[in-house]
């Protein structure tokens, strides 16, 4: 299925790398008809996220702005800073046929489309993000690289803060991560996982 930007300034997009569309998500064509059934994906101005969630909380809608913190360098001193998870990307939670009125918030720009409506994540899947990242020691960042792997290759975590949550398994340094993989955006997610066992999806377990 192609995914691009719809709205204000449609654009180009650039298409995931083959093999890593394992996320789950539904358009708004196949959603349930009641309001707030699903997450749409939210494309904001250059910086202006933590500036739009706030006001699309006061118009009653429900957003999701996933963080995390870093440290920088500055010429005399470290400091932690706390930056959007997917920079220029924030989720909002809204009934099907209504995305057209987020389009007039001061700071979004569109929202990201998958075929001919509007892109929706399900709440099961913004629930496993929002899991992940919140999980103590899971130390999340941003993966900007689509994770290469062969058929068979995603996995689920069986023990932990993270268990349930299917990824890809990385080594980043001397971390072993779990890659949880946005293909809408086109950006993913690293969590610590450490030693936990983990089972390919297509195994019983």
């Amino acid at each position: 299925m192609g995914v691009r930007r719809v709205g204000r300034y449609p654009g180009r997009w650039k298409f995931p790398a083959p093999g890593a569309s394992y996320i789950p998500f539904m358009t708004s064509d196949s959603a349930p008809e009641n309001p707030g059934s699903g997450w749409y994906v939210v494309w904001t101005e250059a910086r202006a996220e933590k500036a739009v969630a706030p006001r699309l909380d006061r118009l009653g809608y429900e957003s999701w702005l996933p963080i995390y913190t870093a440290t920088r360098q500055w010429s005399d001193r470290k400091k932690q800073v706390t930056l959007p998870l997917f920079p220029g990307y924030l989720f909002c939670r809204t009934g099907p046929g209504k995305w057209h009125d987020l389009l007039r918030v001061p700071g979004v720009l569109t929202l990201v489309k998958a075929g001919s409506a509007a892109a929706v994540l399900t709440d099961d899947y913004v629930e496993g993000i929002k899991q992940a990242i919140s999980s103590p020691d899971s130390a999340p960042e941003p993966f900007e690289e689509p994770p290469e792997f062969a058929p068979g290759d995603q996995v689920v975590v069986l023990e932990g803060p993270l268990a349930g949550l299917t990824g890809v398994v990385k080594q980043l340094q001397s971390r072993r991560v779990l890659v949880i993989w946005v293909e809408l955006i086109g950006r993913g997610v690293a969590c610590t996982i450490g030693t936990a066992t983990v089972a390919r999806v297509t195994e019983s377990y």
